[in-house]
């Protein structure tokens, strides 16, 4: 019995054994199925964790398949990719799961940044424009501002010169201000930047452009020229992701100014002494040049000066990036190389980033983070005379010795001690180095105290430091002005800024309402310290400037130090009822250090609604059309143009004689004006949103009026009080135009898709008051025009030899440049004969992108456009009348080619011959193809053998073609003739893996 029973208890043991494992087989399930996108392709290295325990998970195949144990059917498997809305299923009794992943809505631009917060696209009621990271790293630039050009509706951006390391010149809606700077602020992860934006492009996840006042009003007395955005990546959840980013390219100059060859020349010097009596034919030579010169003509010396004073030049990149993270920590970091040599010989531009971004989930409801930027870059500039030289110098100069060293002195006659100008591009004879440094970091901390209540702490800390050393030796061309010694100096900056900012966000649904509601409290501080000292005669030249108590003369030495602060309250408040109806008011007060007590706080309120007509039952069934909302806003913002001290005048060091020893005392030398406070814009926005055919086609339209007052103007005083003028607030302007953008998908198919961005602006802007009724000649300001015109005397021609007796009437002859006698009084007077001929920014600006897509091919090409505006060319402007230094090659007259382009060369006129200015003026319209881009994406199937999840290769010609009145010009620089813009052909790769 007693065995038996011991033998059954066996039995039962095993038993159990065998149930229990049975019910921890059925407990591990295996899970398999396949991840595909809204085409039905399979869509490999999505991430299908289990939730809850991210050591349980796995990756989808080439073909998007997967196969997961999973303990129970109560588990709950998330599908994660880049680009792609995540998906939480559970199990239950399913054993293949397949998922269609559905781009992610914010990778779709539906959610933007705004100021402290983001908002839905559907949601916005003010006008904001907004770039993504895959449109900003599309064409390789070295400025991530350049990726915003002719892409954003109401920014206008320009780059004056081609040099490397040189910056754009940007406004949004034209310009306000007469006296104050009219950039936009910037701010990146929500901390004031400035506006030298020397950011990696691949580090940036948006850039959004904030136009209107009700966007802009939240930072108050710095947003009146609008406002930029920059964010930055950050880590995400899931593997580690590495990006590997290069690119490589030649730079060739654009089209240069045509000079006068060794012919041309000749004939025009000829020419000027004809016209005055002296030259009738070659035998008459010897009176202009000299024996050297004159067998340098016969032995046909053509000297091409552009060709020696330039270099080859290129352009490389190369980036790294990893980022990725868990649920609770994500991390992202760059390294990045900019290296860029310039077309001149001795100018180029290199730069270092790294960056790193840090978030790490304290506990439920708290996170904290940190961020950091360093930058550090050298400049080494070509002298910005060497254009100049090389334009006007004779082109039959002899730059070389035979033995093929540089000649020093390779001119003739009056030129004959000029140094050559080949010398400057020695390092031993000129430097001009700028080396800076930058460190850029954030610390924050966000807590959601309850639910729908949170708290956001924001630190951001700005430190920057410049050094530029100058040195111009003794067989550079700058000897003569530096009394044939040496001349060194050095420029040190150093800048900080400081910011806090702490905001409360409570945001709650009451059935058909639904409110946001914010408050936050900023205060900043900047201070900016300049040091500089200059001297002549080094006892070692060697040392350049690293050694400025080796001069010996004329000795300079300057230093200044400007600090000021802010302190803000601002609050926002976001209804939306029925979620169609939207109202968003906002306020912000700024207190400011700069300014005297009594009008050192500004208040700056706005408010915007919006209508979703498109959620209306009478369009709810309209199926053509997909989106249909209206917005209005109107608000005020300001300009902080106030520099620190300038309420409370100055003194300045003055030497006098007290009896015979010389004595140094101080005067004042601007008068205070405590009653100083900041220019005010107030902007009226209307604007519609549409999509039509499911947003295939979306559309956004902006008409705005915006009037700027309390301009900062000089006022002019009576000679009794001692000072000729005060800065006031006594000036007003006003803008009004129109911003239109749109997006269309014109082709979607399984392997091909062709899609089109365009943009147009259109802008008037003028002067409706100034500090007298009067217009400011002086300045160039003229109520009722454009804050930036040309004003001068009309050409109408040249006076032609029939016209002898006339022209006589105005002090002229035939040859001469014949202008518009405006009044009709027989004579030409600069106050009553000269008008506004035009103004130098455009009426109008357009942009259009165009993008083709055939299975792993790509081409895209760009278009951009400024229209309405003048320039003064200092190219064709660049005439001598005279002949002592060559001008450009141009149509001159003379009584065999009566021509009215140029006027007759006339050896006694020189650069004093009269209107000579009027020759410069051009329109500045021009289109351009700015770029074009054709790759290449390996198929993921291909590239996952090696472990990548992205291949691309790709090319890209910059600036390549323009079309306008120039030949030998590219307009978008401006007047400017110092430094050419350039043309990349750019080589490019993409990895990820």
């Amino acid at each position: 019995m007693k065995n038996k029973l011991h033998f059954d208890f066996r039995k039962l043991c095993f038993a159990l054994a065998l149930i229990l494992a049975q019910c921890m087989y059925a407990q591990n399930k295996t899970i398999t199925g396949t991840v595909t996108d809204s085409k039905q392709e399979p869509l490999i290295g999505v991430n299908v964790m289990l939730k809850g325990n991210s050591t349980v998970g796995t990756i989808t195949d080439i073909d998007g398949n997967y196969t997961l144990s999973v303990p129970s059917d109560k588990a709950v498997l998330v599908y994660s990719y880049i680009g792609y809305t995540s998906q939480e299923v559970t199990v239950g009794q399913q054993s293949t799961i397949n998922i269609l992943l559905k781009e992610d809505a914010q990778a779709l631009d539906e959610v933007v940044v705004v100021g402290y917060g983001v908002v839905k696209k559907r949601d916005l009621v003010g006008s904001i424009a907004s770039v993504k990271s895959q449109d900003i790293t599309a064409v390789p630039t070295s400025n991530v501002l350049e990726s915003m050009q002719g892409k954003i509706a109401g920014l206008d951006m320009t780059r004056s010169s081609g040099q490397p390391g040189s910056s754009f010149n940007f406004t949004i809606r034209g310009n306000r201000s007469l006296t104050a700077s009219n950039a936009p602020l910037i701010l990146v992860d929500g901390i004031a930047y400035g506006a030298d934006i020397d950011i990696n492009p691949n580090d940036v996840e948006s850039i959004e452009v904030l136009k209107d006042a009700s966007t802009t009003a939240i930072y108050g007395s710095r947003g009146a020229n609008g406002v930029i955005l920059v964010t930055t990546k950050k880590g995400k959840e899931g593997k580690v992701k590495v990006d590997l980013n290069a690119y490589w390219g030649p730079s060739l100059s654009t089209n240069l100014p045509k000079m006068n060859n060794t012919q041309q020349y000749v004939a025009m010097r000829r020419e000027a002494m004809r016209a005055v009596g002296q030259w009738s034919s070659p035998a008459d030579d010897s009176v202009i040049w000299d024996a050297v010169a004159l067998e340098r003509i016969k032995n046909n010396v053509n000297t091409d000066w552009y060709d020696l004073i330039m270099d080859d030049a290129t352009t490389q990149n190369y980036q790294v990036s990893v980022s990725g993270g868990t649920e609770a920590t994500k991390v992202s970091f760059s390294l990045d190389y900019f290296d860029e040599t310039g077309i001149l010989k001795g100018d180029d531009y290199n730069r270092y980033n790294g960056r790193m971004n840090l978030s790490q989930r304290i506990m439920k409801g708290m996170e904290a983070g940190a961020s950091a930027l360093f930058t550090t870059s050298t400049r080494n500039a070509a002298p910005s005379n060497v254009f100049h030289a090389a334009q006007t110098k004779e082109p039959y100069g002899m730059p070389f010795n035979e033995d093929g060293t540089l000649n020093k002195y390779p001119f003739t006659g009056s030129g004959a001690t000029d140094i050559n100008m080949l010398f400057n591009q020695d390092r031993d004879n000129y430097v001009d180095e700028t080396k800076s440094s930058r460190f850029f970091g954030t610390l924050f901390l966000n807590w959601e105290i309850i639910k729908g209540l949170h708290f956001r702490t924001n630190f951001g800390y700005d430190s920057q430091n410049s050094r530029n050393g100058h040195f111009e030796g003794v067989n550079s061309t700058f000897v003569g002005s530096n009394k044939g010694l040496a001349k060194v100096s050095k420029n040190e900056t150093h800048s900080t800024a400081w910011t806090w900012e702490n905001t409360l966000t409570y945001s709650r649904d009451f059935g058909i309402h639904s409110l946001t509601a914010l408050v936050g409290h900023s205060m900043s501080k900047n201070s900016y310290e300049d040091t500089y000292a200059e001297g002549k005669g080094l006892s070692f030249e060697q040392s350049l400037f690293h050694n400025l108590d080796g001069t010996q003369q004329d000795y300079v030495l300057s230093s200044s130090l400007t600090e000021s602060s802010m302190l803000s309250y601002f609050a926002r408040l976001n209804y939306k009822l029925l979620d169609k109806y939207l109202l968003t008011a906002t306020l912000r007060a700024d207190g400011s250090s700069v300014l005297a007590k009594g009008n050192q706080w500004g208040y700056f309120p706005s408010v915007a609604v919006a209508w979703r007509m498109k959620d209306e039952s009478f369009l709810a069934n309209v199926d053509e059309v997909s989106d249909l909302k209206l917005r209005l806003s109107y608000g005020l913002s300001g300009n902080s143009a106030v520099s620190p001290y300038q309420t409370t005048g100055g003194l300045s060091k003055t030497m006098y004689e007290f009896g015979d020893v010389p004595a140094y005392g101080y005067r004042p030398y601007s008068m205070a004006n405590l009653k100083l406070k900041w220019e005010k814009t107030r902007v009226l926005n209307f604007g519609i949103d549409f999509g039509l055919l499911n947003n295939r086609v979306y559309a956004t339209i902006d008409a705005y009026k915006t009037w700027t007052s309390d301009l900062l103007l000089p006022m002019i005083l009576p000679g009794h009080t001692g000072f000729t003028s005060v800065i006031s607030n006594v000036g007003k302007t006003e803008t009004r135009g129109i911003d239109l953008s749109i997006n269309t998908v014109n082709f979607d198919t399984k392997d091909f898709k062709w899609t089109t961005d365009l943009t147009f602006s259109a802008n008037k802007e003028k002067i409706t008051a100034l500090n007298t009724d009067q217009d400011d000649v002086g300045s160039g300001w003229f109520i009722g025009s454009p804050t930036s015109v040309i004003y001068d005397y009309e050409k109408i021609g040249i006076w032609q030899t029939n016209e002898a007796t006339e022209a006589a009437k105005y002090g002229q002859e035939p040859g001469d440049i014949k202008v518009r006698d405006l009044d009709k009084n027989g004579t030409i007077d600069s106050n009553n004969d000269r008008k506004v001929l035009g103004q130098l920014t455009p009426k109008w600006t357009a942009g259009l992108n165009n993008r083709f897509e055939y299975k792993g091919w790509e081409l895209s090409f760009f278009l951009y456009a400024r229209v309405g505006h003048m320039i003064a060319s200092q190219a064709a402007g660049n005439f001598n009348p005279s002949g002592w230094t060559n001008s450009i090659a141009c149509d001159y007259w003379t009584p065999e080619n009566p021509t009215n382009s140029y006027p007759r060369p006339n050896f006694n006129k020189n650069e004093s011959m009269l209107y000579k200015s009027t020759l410069a003026y051009r329109k500045g319209d021009f289109l351009k193809i700015k770029d074009i881009t054709f790759g290449y994406n390996f198929p993921k199937q291909m590239i996952s053998k090696v472990n990548l999840s992205k291949l691309r290769i790709y090319t890209t010609l910059k600036n390549f073609f323009t079309f306008s009145e120039f030949s030998d010009y590219d307009p978008e620089r401006g007047g400017s003739n110092s430094y050419p813009m350039t043309k990349q052909v750019v080589l490019g790769v993409n990895v990820s893996f």
